[in-house]
């Protein structure tokens, strides 16, 4: 989302301890930030699954 001011939102999800220390490892490796590893993980895979995120981001 590119307007950051306009799309700021929260999203919290419960996952289990080892996967949520899986989701730390993997973004210290991109050195990101973890909610910064699951966003684009997340954009990624919609992308994979046919979903035009950009398309969506405009009908917000």
């Amino acid at each position: 989302m590119d307007d950051a001011v306009k799309f700021q939102q929260l999203v919290q999800f419960r996952v289990p301890t080892g996967l949520s220390e899986a989701i730390d490892a993997a973004a210290r490796r991109k050195c990101q930030s973890k909610s910064e590893y699951v966003r684009q993980s997340v954009i990624g895979r919609l992308g994979a699954d046919g979903v035009d995120v950009q398309k969506l981001a405009g009908a917000a």
